[in-house]
């Protein structure tokens, strides 16, 4: 039998479910939510206006994304044979980029679905249903 998990994800928590035995795992993010990124003006007419604070606070932000996603893909347990990613948010497209650029990874991604917010027994219905199909 096929060992099959269904990832709910959006940028604060990750669940990984067995579409067996339902809660396999839960992740939090750790990504700071949007955080004031404040600056400063120039002593010049026209001049810089402290962009830089913004775009390090964007770089952060990736980083951490990276980070979050390569914690998921490491929580898949490695008996794995597919698994299918659904969520609300984008995040869920992320995920799906950094499996894709794993050349050689184990357990096959069957695709990505968009999926509201769920409490934990209708995602385990949700990926139940999914899998019986």
């Amino acid at each position: 039998m096929k060992k099959q998990i269904g990832i709910w994800i959006d940028l604060r928590h990750a669940w990984l479910m067995d579409a067996s035995a339902g809660v396999v795992n839960k992740l939090k993010s750790g990504i700071e939510e949007s955080a004031a990124t404040g600056g400063s003006r120039s002593g010049v007419a026209y001049g810089p206006q402290g962009g830089d604070m913004a775009r390090s606070a964007q770089e952060r932000r990736h980083h951490e994304e990276k980070r979050y996603f390569k914690e998921i893909i490491g929580a898949i347990p490695a008996d794995t044979d597919e698994f299918i990613v659904f969520g609300p948010s984008e995040a869920k497209y992320g995920l799906q980029n950094a499996v894709e650029a794993i050349k050689h990874f184990g357990p096959r991604l069957l695709g990505v679905e968009a999926a509201d917010k769920m409490t934990e027994p209708q995602m385990e219905a949700w990926v139940r249903e999914y899998f019986k199909k």
